[in-house]
């Protein structure tokens, strides 16, 4: 297709129009220019197409939220799911659609968590990455977002987070930079919130310098639903579409703008070539499917649901539960959400499945009728039920006593989890609260099956409970896979992607509010999740990259093919993994790099690789990484730059973020020679140390001293003092020997690059 060509031809007012869509789902067309719409959909973990009245939903298969999945630490399972939904959306007709979200998990309050793969940019942007090469295998678009740092969703809309450059890098674009070179999505969604004063939608930074510039990203970048405050100013900034439209109010100001001079058309035309681009790209490639298979695509939802499910606890090998000894006997159920499950997070995402299963009908199909199955609703979950608690705890507790074991399901209520609304705290409802401890002091063997989107504190119940399995939002077909993990017909093989506190308050956010101009400052810096809790050395309830499973795994024999590496290496890790227990398991295994000398603020590990093995009982796998320089780098904020540091560091191998089992050093051999920014406030001493500066510091010390000293022998004591004051301080007490232009001169000459 020459676009160029269709360009030409294209009025002022046509090439208007196409910036922004024509409804809230669908582009604009040129039908003589034979120009196509295309349908947009919003799809994070399933198709939500939406009709024109925008309430009504085409059905399709619901599977785990992306906090969800990204538990499963499997990137292939991504990758399937991001190809199945596709498949979804060749069947409705959506050719782009808005997924994946991989924004930082900062805040468990984040209403939006449930929607974002984890706390970590490394493993975030290795989901988002396989997601994205999962939908455009079958020729659909993906358009990854929220770029970037859409972390509040109070206020989202105007709020401007406030967030130092090496944070930036390290943390909210690293993520996006992962995802967008690896995954190669076709479109780009800008947040809706600004970052340190511009709005996303207008950050020629961001959108330009960045992603255009030194990402290489040649594709269409979109806004947010409403997200553009001057359709100029982020047309210049390098945004080419704003979603969905303003009543072509916009599209009047782009002409004007050009016409007046205030819009350049080559401006104008690069978006329009963007927008072209991804039609032309997407429409004729978009080969419809009559149907899907909806049971082959419940079997992928329920087959994620079971990878994504994480053991926290299991007392005394509570789990999995045994039919055979079990026979007999009585299994209490109880919790509304054992019958009415708690499958997915709420807002535009939410998606009319093709099917629901619920854990108490797969329970009582799979053990038959060899043991009888007893229910107690035990909680209200809506404030419409006028149910009075106390009677429900009162039948609750009945059930308990006649049971010889109770699962109790709870979970955090879908409204919560709205993607407008954060939560006002990580804690169960009250109400579930009691019912645990209740059900607690009453029985034994007391499994606990958790429903929600992001980390929940557990401090006020964990104690009551034998065994906890944390489900997530696990989609439509979670029933099932709750019966087959609790029963042993599979065995949990999920870890956690956010860090569990024991207390809100640990939280490294749990201080920053928004001030009286809608700033908010991330203060922890690149401290988030574990990076924090690690540093601060504090006790959480399960740490990053935590999960048991019903078998045991052992490592060993971990190797490094080089002692040393240099800028152009790349190092090879091998280790081996066997499962040392007596069932079918999957172990992830979790690489981290530890920087042993940096000059810079430095986490005390980070997340580097990470994989999945599968083992029978007594097999024994080598699982192999490779590592290159850019896995040791950190960002300067000096240069404005990545660099390496040369020296030692340690390669972690754990088992989860705080279970460490093999490690060993390695030596870098970097060109990269550390910078330091100096200031009129940085001590005098520094500036001996530098070679370009000692002369001249040196002379106006000698001038001072003689001045200030006339005893040369009491010199040595006084000019020691001067190593810790600020240089310019040398300025007030020289009199006249040391000058505001020397001081400018040495700042010049020791900060040049």
């Amino acid at each position: 297709m020459d676009i160029k060509n269709i360009i030409n031809q294209l009025t002022l007012e046509e090439k208007a129009s196409l910036c922004s869509l024509k409804n809230f789902w669908e582009t604009q067309d040129i039908p003589r220019l034979g120009v196509p719409s295309i349908t947009l959909s919003q799809g994070p973990y399933g198709l939500a197409k939406r009709l024109s009245n925008f309430s009504d939903i085409i059905p399709s298969t619901c599977f785990p939220a992306s906090s969800a999945l990204a538990s499963s630490w499997d990137t292939d399972l991504a990758y399937c799911i991001g190809k199945a939904i596709a498949e979804e959306c060749l069947t409705e007709d959506v050719q782009l659609l808005l997924g994946p979200a991989i924004n930082i998990q900062r805040d468990p309050l984040d209403g939006k968590n449930f929607e974002y793969y984890s706390e970590d940019p490394v493993l975030s942007g290795e989901f988002g990455a396989a997601f994205i090469q999962g939908i455009q295998s079958e020729g659909v678009g993906a358009c990854v977002k929220y770029y970037i740092a859409d972390n509040q969703k109070y206020y989202r809309q105007i709020i401007n987070n406030i967030i130092d450059e090496q944070a930036l890098r390290e943390i909210y674009l690293l993520n996006f930079k992962i995802a967008i070179k690896k995954g190669k999505p076709v479109a780009v969604m800008a947040a809706s919130n600004s970052v340190n004063g511009i709005p996303c939608t207008e950050n020629s930074y961001l959108l330009t310098d960045v992603l255009r510039n030194e990402w290489n990203f040649d594709g269409l970048i979109a806004s947010d639903w409403f997200a553009v405050n001057s359709i100029i100013d982020a047309l210049n900034a390098g945004l080419d579409l704003e979603t969905p439209y303003s009543y072509g109010l916009h599209n009047k100001e782009i002409v004007e703008a050009v016409l007046t001079g205030n819009l350049d058309v080559s401006v104008l035309d690069k978006a329009v070539e963007d927008i072209l681009n991804v039609i032309f790209k997407v429409a004729p490639n978009t080969k419809e499917y009559d149907t899907y298979d909806k049971v082959k695509h419940n079997d992928l939802a329920r087959e994620a649901a079971e990878d994504s499910m994480v053991l926290l606890k299991n007392k005394h090998n509570l789990l999995p539960l045994k039919r055979e000894k079990l026979k007999n006997k009585k299994i209490g159920i109880i919790g509304e959400y054992a019958k009415e499950p708690l499958y997915q997070g709420e807002g535009s995402y939410h998606i009319d499945p093709t099917m629901v299963e619920n854990a108490y009908d797969e329970i009582t199909k799979l053990v038959g009728d060899s043991i009888k199955v007893y229910y107690a609703k035990g909680y209200n979950t809506s404030e419409e039920n006028t149910e009075d608690d106390n009677f429900l705890i009162k039948e609750a507790r009945k059930v308990a006593k006649e049971s010889d074991v109770v699962i109790l399901f709870v979970g955090i209520q879908e409204l919560n989890n709205m993607k407008d609304a954060d939560k006002r705290n990580a804690n169960l409802p009250d109400n579930q609260t009691k019912l645990i401890k209740e059900i607690g002091k009453l029985q034994k063997n007391l499994i606990l099956v958790l429903s929600n989107g992001s980390p929940v504190i557990m401090s006020q119940w964990s104690k009551y409970a034998d065994a906890i399995l944390e489900t997530w939002f696990p989609g439509q077909a979670g029933g099932g896979a709750i019966a087959d993990i609790l029963f042993g017909v599979a065995t949990p093989s999920g870890k956690l992607t956010s860090t569990f506190p024991i207390n809100l308050s640990d939280n490294p956010a749990y201080l920053d509010y928004i001030d009286s101009e809608n700033n908010l400052e991330f203060k922890e810096g690149i401290f988030v999740g574990y990076r924090y809790y690690d540093k601060k050395d504090i006790d959480v309830e399960y740490p990053f990259g935590f999960g048991l499973s019903y078998t045991t795994f052992e490592y060993s024999d971990l190797i490094l093919n080089k002692d040393v590496i240099k800028d152009t290496d790349t190092l090879e890790v091998k280790l081996k993994v066997k499962n040392a227990g007596k069932c079918f398991g999957k172990e992830i295994v979790e690489l981290y790099i530890k920087n042993l000398i940096s000059t810079s603020p430095k986490p005390e590990k980070e997340l580097k690789a990470f994989t999945k093995v599968a083992l029978f009982p007594g097999e024994e796998k080598e699982v192999s990484f490779t590592l290159n320089l850019e896995d040791f780098s950190h960002y300067d904020v000096i240069l404005h730059n990545w660099v390496i540091e040369s020296g030692p560091y340690e390669i972690l191998i754990g088992k989860s973020s705080r279970d460490i089992v093999l490690s060993k050093n390695i030596f870098v051999q970097s060109s990269y020679v550390s910078k330091i920014l100096y200031t009129e406030n940085t001590p005098v001493g520094d500036f001996l140390n530098n070679s370009k500066s000692k002369p001249i510091v040196d002379t106006a010390l000698a001038n001072i001293a003689k001045v200030v000293i006339p005893n040369e022998d009491d010199r040595d004591e006084f000019l020691g003092y001067l190593d810790n004051i600020p240089i310019k301080r040398l300025i007030t007490i020289s009199n006249g020997s040391f000058t505001d232009e020397m001081l400018a001169n040495i700042l010049k000459s020791v900060n040049e690059v």
